[in-house]
């Protein structure tokens, strides 16, 4: 199945019709945990401690997701003491865009920050909005104003820490600011004109918002989803993303209910909306018709899940194309072709069969290729919700599933 993915890849980037991708773009800094030897030998009670601990806590436990720590200076201390492996994309728009951008499909991106070091890391053929309309990011020049970068601390199974042993690869993304979306109204205005030729839009970035600006930020990307939709934009997905309370996710969840038409989390997010003993795969179901949703998706390490009211065989192949293309990127650490399924790629039993149903909604599930010691594990989902929205968004799925 997944070496026929990679064959057909070529025909789902030609058939590819533009992703809008938004609506907060990061410069994202990188650090091998166990080399952060100035952080980790940090003293108790100081701001590097106590982001020694949590790292650790992290570590040890197997999870990755975000951090805020209400410490101004702590980006300047980290670059000043640490030593980055490289510097990346952030957000998940953000990163989707730049994997479609790898293949040769088209994607536009919210763009705040066009600094000299944040467009450094950015895919030149990716579409920016501008006042004279919308060019290459390879054609855009920089300004000075650049905004906070993010730190993306990775470890890996097996790998010591110190005293800890990590079971499981991941990272954690750490910033030292609270963040707003993308101030960028030459991408809305373009992005609502694009709407009508494009094949689907990402919405991202809310989970790290302060919540004296969350209320505004839902309110005006709920006016801008719209005017997508009413341009014709069939496929509108919120990732949601890692947030610091429960009380937030569901701001948001709530805020936007009815903007979006496609919900996107990993497994843990997915067991955090989980009362008690609920199951997951149920919760998934049930969230998917309290929001009338036309799909929801859940990436997990050795599978993916999506709940549809469409094709359940187009999804199927959006998922395995998902799959493939974030296990390439675990492999080699960075987003870049598919050319082949990881050889060292592990193969497990999946919890459900390729497809059933959940009342009027179709469950499609396959297994992904797992690596046990991955190159990277930052942007993985992203990456797989590239490739589901490549095949998804499509010209030959607008044909095979009109509105």
């Amino acid at each position: 199945m997944y070496g026929e993915a990679v064959q057909k890849l070529p025909a789902y980037v030609h058939e590819a019709r533009l992703t809008i991708c938004g609506l907060s773009t990061f410069l994202d800094g990188y650090v091998r945990l166990h080399e952060a030897e100035p952080v980790l030998n940090s003293e108790e009670g100081t701001p590097q401690g106590v982001l020694a601990r949590e790292l650790l806590r992290r570590a040890s436990a197997g999870i990755g997701g975000e951090f805020f720590l209400d410490w101004p200076e702590g980006g300047i201390w980290l670059e000043k003491n640490l030593q980055f492996s490289r510097w990346g994309l952030g957000g998940s728009g953000a990163q989707a865009g730049q994997m479609l951008a790898v293949l040769g499909a088209p994607a536009l991106m919210s763009l705040e920050d066009r600094s000299k070091r944040q467009l450094s890391v950015i895919h030149p053929s990716v579409q920016v909005a501008t006042n004279q309309g919308v060019l290459q990011c390879g054609d855009i020049l920089p300004v000075e104003k650049r905004k906070p970068a993010h730190y993306i601390f990775e470890y890996t199974a097996g790998s010591p820490i110190g005293s800890v042993i990590p079971k499981r690869s991941s990272r954690t993304i750490v910033r030292f600011t609270q963040e707003r979306l993308d101030n960028d109204p030459d991408f809305t205005r373009e992005s609502i004109s694009a709407a009508a030729i494009s094949g689907a839009a990402i919405l991202s970035g809310f989970n790290e918002i302060d919540r004296q600006d969350i209320r505004a930020a839902l309110s005006d990307t709920v006016k801008l989803a719209h005017a997508w939709r009413d341009r014709g934009l069939r496929t509108i997905h919120l990732e949601l993303g890692d947030y610091a309370s429960l009380d937030a996710r569901d701001t948001v969840l709530e805020g936007l209910a009815g903007a979006f038409t496609s919900l996107g989390m990993s497994y843990s997010e997915l067991r955090g909306l989980c009362v008690g003993s609920q199951d997951p795969i149920t919760k998934a179901c049930e969230l998917s018709r309290k929001l009338n949703l036309s799909r929801l998706c859940v990436h997990a390490d050795t599978w993916a899940l999506a709940i549809t009211k469409r094709d359940p065989q187009r999804e199927l192949e959006a998922l395995v194309c998902g799959c493939l293309l974030a296990s390439i990127r675990a492999e080699k650490g960075e987003p870049c072709q598919a050319l082949a399924v990881p050889g060292n790629a592990e193969f497990r039993d999946p919890p459900l069969e390729p497809f059933s149903k959940s009342r009027e909604r179709f469950i499609v599930c396959c297994a992904s290729p797992y690596l046990e010691r991955p190159a990277a594990t930052i942007g993985l989902g992203d990456t797989f919700l590239a490739g589901t929205l490549l095949v998804l968004g499509g010209a030959e799925s607008a044909i095979a599933n009109p509105q």
